[in-house]
């Protein structure tokens, strides 16, 4: 059987509406939002419609869920598909009857001869016995005008909140499936790290008639740095992973972190020049009024309101993760990686978790259960504790901002520099570091420069980003960063409207030039 490609939309005979979207909901709420988009252009009820988001064997591939683009950017097509369905359903109706389109109304899911009526059709009426295979138009499919809008633009109740006070099984951590075991990892004990020589081979033994003694122990695996222990009961794992016995290389200290503005300066760093605007220095020399001050971004944990969790089935014929993460197409590519396999064998059913904005442990977790499936060849359900959670997930990234600024001699402002610095990488999937599969390299990500460039309007401005290597193992909280960066013009902005004397409300509008 051939398969079908991409699909955004899908009308079933039963009344049924099926939407497809590569993104997932992290709680934003999109689940709710693309349904309101689909069941807008199609002219039904929310409730006929159901999301699909992030299942790789269905939803399309639309990236990562970053950055709040879902609705600006990947909703584009969904809309199409549904504006471009509900065309396609007018004709057959209008056909049908020998009429024009034009004369044609819908609601509800109903077609409507606005001459006659007393002739109407429902969409599924009109597919029932047939199958429409239609390809996305690339070119300008009629849209639903906003002024005819019932359902976009309005409020409309969560459709992921029912299950959740009912306390229906919606997270990842409440998937159980046939003949699973459990699973717990034991960690290396360098916490946070993502260089050095002795990641991938810092275990020296493993005692594993330190366990052989619990009840139910499956199995003690070891791959590089990766240590895991499966066991029929999820209590009888816990227990393994508090006792087995192992031995590890003496692992050199962090550098001092005591001193966070000291040691970030400190990095070697390659500066990209983002704007060079006017003449900093002169006007500097010569302004009324000049200040320079340093701000310090620390870093901070995700910390989770849950440990994460997974579930990995490794057969024969590939391998199905249940899988909390924000990226479940790479989560694929990792997982390739990671067992050699396939990526087309590979299926990631994303359900809700603990959060995983900008990488906590959601990631990590999957590739330990699917390296323990491999290893045992039954189902593996890994949950991490607490403290592996907390010491493990990838930093939010600390950050430096270096700023010199000054003002004229009405107040207004002059001159701005800015540099800034953001030790962070892309923190890679951790398993992939302990088993040796890619090097314990730390790579430079130029991300450093998100916001950099201020909103106002400085007339001699100058604004550099140094791109550094990680100094532990970083990525992101919330908008990369966008937040510090921010964080440092808008706090800037604050002392020289006290400088000028100015209400720093007034004194802000008067210098933002986007209306």
């Amino acid at each position: 059987v051939q398969p079908l490609p991409d699909v955004f939309v899908a009308l079933l005979a039963e009344g049924r509406v099926l939407a497809f979207n590569g993104h997932v909901d992290l709680g934003t709420g999109i689940r709710t939002s693309l349904a309101q988009i689909v069941a807008e252009e199609l002219s039904v009820d929310m409730d006929c419609v159901t999301m699909i988001l992030g299942h790789t064997e269905e939803a399309p591939n639309q990236g990562p869920t970053i950055a709040s683009a879902t609705i600006q950017i990947s909703a584009v097509p969904l809309r199409k598909a549904a504006a471009q369905a509900r065309e396609h359903l007018l004709a057959m109706a209008a056909a049908q009857w020998g009429i024009p389109v034009a004369r044609l109304r819908i609601e509800a899911g109903r077609i409507t001869d606005a001459d006659q009526p007393e002739r109407s059709t429902s969409y599924f009426t009109l597919l029932a016995g047939q199958k429409i295979v239609l390809t996305l138009d690339p070119g300008d499919v009629p849209l639903k005008p906003a002024s005819q809008y019932t359902l976009v633009g309005r409020s409309s109740q969560r459709v992921d909140i029912p299950a959740k006070v009912r306390a229906e099984p919606v997270y990842v951590h409440d998937v159980r499936v046939p003949g699973m075991l459990h699973g717990r990892v034991v960690r290396p004990p360098h916490p946070g790290r993502d260089g050095g020589d002795f990641i991938g081979n810092s275990l020296l033994s493993v005692d594993q008639d330190s366990v052989a003694h619990i009840p139910g122990l499956v199995a003690v695996v070891v791959q590089g740095d990766f240590v895991g222990v499966v066991a029929e009961r999820e209590e009888q794992a816990q227990r393994a992973m508090r006792e087995l016995k192992l031995r590890w290389k003496d692992i050199p200290p962090l550098p001092a972190m005591d001193d966070l503005e000291t040691r970030l300066r400190e990095l070697p760093a390659k500066r990209r020049e983002l704007v060079r605007q006017g003449d900093l220095d002169a006007a500097m020399g010569s302004a009324a009024q000049r200040i320079e001050r340093t701000y310090v971004w620390p870093y901070q944990m995700h910390a989770s309101i849950g440990p994460s969790c997974a579930v990995a089935d490794y057969r024969e014929d590939g391998l199905t993760v249940w899988s909390g993460t924000q990226n479940p197409h790479v989560m694929r590519i990792d997982l390739s990686r990671l067992c050699e396999l396939d990526e087309g064998k590979i299926e990631v059913i994303r359900l809700e978790a603990a959060g995983c904005y900008g990488r906590n442990c959601a990631d990590d977790v999957v590739a330990d259960a699917a390296l323990l499936s491999r290893a045992v060849g039954r189902p593996v359900r890994v949950q991490l504790t607490r403290e592996q959670e907390h010491a493990w997930e990838p930093k939010g990234a600390a950050q430096l901002m270096q700023v010199r600024g000054a003002i004229d001699e009405a107040g207004r402002l002059s001159a701005y520099g800015f540099q800034t610095r953001y030790p962070s990488n892309d923190a890679p999937v951790l398993a992939l570091l302990l088993t040796g599969r890619i090097a314990p390299e730390p790579r430079v990500l130029e991300m450093g420069d998100r916001t950099a460039v201020p909103p106002y309007a400085y007339p001699h401005l100058q604004i550099d980003c140094d791109d550094v290597a990680p100094i532990v193992r970083a990525g992101w909280l919330r908008g990369v960063s966008a937040m510090p960066n921010s964080f440092a013009h808008e706090v800037f902005i604050d002392e020289l409207a006290e400088l000028a004397r100015e209400d720093r409300l007034a004194y802000r509008l008067a210098h933002l030039p986007d209306e």
